[in-house]
């Protein structure tokens, strides 16, 4: 990452910076997803999208527990996909 692009994200709102990362995490959940439906893995990774407008009150322990969950999410995808793929190169 340049610095110019960390500093582009740090002249951001809160509210905008909240919005920035749930979508960098729904891009990697739509990722996961590619590569689930290229091996054939049933997905169950459902990544919630921060609304600007619905979600700007909430609390920082909120927000954090709403990112926490999908990165919690993302990381159990990860393993399971790998695995599987992993026990279909080894067949």
């Amino acid at each position: 990452m340049s610095d110019e692009f960390k500093k582009a994200f740090d002249k951001l709102s809160i509210n905008e910076k909240r919005n920035q990362i749930s979508d960098e995490l729904l891009i990697i959940g739509e990722l996961i997803k590619n590569i689930e439906h290229k091996y054939n893995v049933n997905s169950i990774l459902n990544i919630k999208n921060y609304d600007i407008n619905k979600n700007t009150n909430m609390s920082e322990t909120e927000m954090l527990s709403f990112i926490y969950e999908d990165i919690y999410a993302v990381q159990r995808e990860l393993i399971t996909v790998l695995s599987a793929i992993s026990l279909k190169e080894n067949s």
